[in-house]
């Protein structure tokens, strides 16, 4: 009889902490779950964005050459490397800021323009040179001025996994100015998001097309 209470008392003290040991493991948070391919720091690097002495760029004709009526566009890359085979869709939102020193205060121009647009890019392939970009009209650059600022930022899964920016002038020393709302809701500017498009959508899309992702 001895021999049975102390087996049972044994059982007993081994269900408890087999019960406490699962109890303490329920207890725990589940590991959140993984992100998509490209979304876990350093899988995707901006390595280089256009600056303010080569944004200037005259569309080429079918021919391959640029007539004395061509206007001058501005042209605005991004360099970028990922690390996953493949990233399913990432979206980059481009963002420029014209400075015009004589705004036409009749027709209620502000002295700065700020444009942004976000293009979808399906499919990115494992890469040390990616390239993709915007592009903003003539009209713009007559009309409006000269680039202040120019960033880009990368999301994937809904997600930013890199962003950076140039700026000159007020925005030279003004970190991530492009996601400052004192500076794109700042009262001297003006918002014009029909002056930018997706370079896939414009006169550049068939200058060097293998050098740049698709966008959808």
């Amino acid at each position: 009889m001895k021999n049975f209470h102390m087996k049972g008392a044994r059982a007993l003290v081994a269900a408890a902490a087999a019960f406490a040991v699962s109890f303490a493991v329920a207890q725990q948070p589940a590991a959140p779950a993984a992100g998509p391919a490209g979304s876990n720091p350093g899988e995707v690097k901006i390595t280089k964005l256009t600056d303010f002495n080569d944004y200037k760029q005259k569309a080429k004709s079918i021919t391959g050459k640029t007539s004395q009526k061509s206007r001058v566009w501005g042209v605005f890359d991004v360099t970028f490397q990922t690390t996953p085979q493949w990233i399913d869709s990432m979206t980059i939102t481009y963002t420029v800021i014209l400075l015009n020193p004589k705004p036409d205060a009749k027709k209620g121009e502000k002295p700065m323009t700020l444009m942004q647009t976000t293009v979808e890019y399906a499919d990115v392939q494992q890469d040390r040179e990616h390239r993709a970009g915007a592009v903003v009209l003539p009209a713009a650059l007559l009309r409006l001025g000269e680039p202040l600022g120019f960033a880009v930022s990368i999301s994937v899964g809904g997600k930013e996994v890199a962003s950076q920016g140039v700026g000159k002038g007020p925005l030279q020393s003004h970190k991530e100015w492009w996601k400052d709302p004192a500076i794109l809701d700042h009262p001297n500017v003006q918002r014009r998001d029909a002056y930018m498009m997706d370079r896939m959508k414009s006169p550049f899309q068939l200058v060097d097309p293998d050098d740049y992702e698709l966008s959808r």
